[in-house]
């Protein structure tokens, strides 16, 4: 069941745990190990600054079976619970690969509508997900979404653990 909190900027976040995440984080770890490369050198596409994500992630146009089952689970919680009556899309779609000291600096993820983490492995001592703002803090639990305005700025402290993974995406309306 779809849980919603509303941060200190009063905007709601959705937080959701996959029934099947076992078998989807099997099929992610699989396919980031064969076909989805990550680097530390990554730069944002439209204006080729550099990536946010101290750690090592790939690029932003990765796709696979289970990708496409998160991004259908994850516009379907959206559209279950906004105000808006418009179609959605998730583009630029990544994994970030966190070791003991890595971290994400403060961001957003606009001009995206709703950006969304997704924790496919979240070994003992995990960083959570914080909004910078509220200072509210995510703990990273396997399987789970936390879904949020594209505006909204959000980091992860130093990670204090190997192996903490996840998934991460835009959303974007049809037009």
């Amino acid at each position: 069941m779809t849980q919603s909190i509303i941060c200190k900027e009063n905007l709601k976040v959705l937080i959701d745990n996959h029934p099947f995440y076992k078998s989807i984080n099997e099929n992610l770890l699989k396919d980031l190990s064969t076909s989805f490369p990550a680097t530390r050198s990554i730069t944002n596409g439209g204006d080729n600054s550099e990536s946010a994500v101290k750690a090592l992630q790939t690029y932003n146009d990765i796709e696979s079976k289970d990708i496409s089952l998160i991004n259908d689970w994850v516009i379907s919680i959206v559209m279950n619970n906004k105000r808006y009556n418009h179609d959605l899309f998730i583009k630029d779609k990544w994994i970030a690969i966190y070791q003991n000291g890595d971290y994400t600096n403060p961001h957003t993820h606009i001009p995206s509508v709703y950006a969304f983490v997704y924790f496919i492995r979240c070994p003992k001592n995990s960083s959570p997900l914080v909004f910078t703002t509220s200072r509210r803090k995510i703990k990273a639990e396997e399987g789970k979404v936390v879904i949020f305005p594209g505006n909204l700025l959000h980091h992860v402290p130093k990670n204090k653990c190997d192996g903490r993974i996840i998934l991460s995406g835009n959303l974007y309306y049809k037009v």
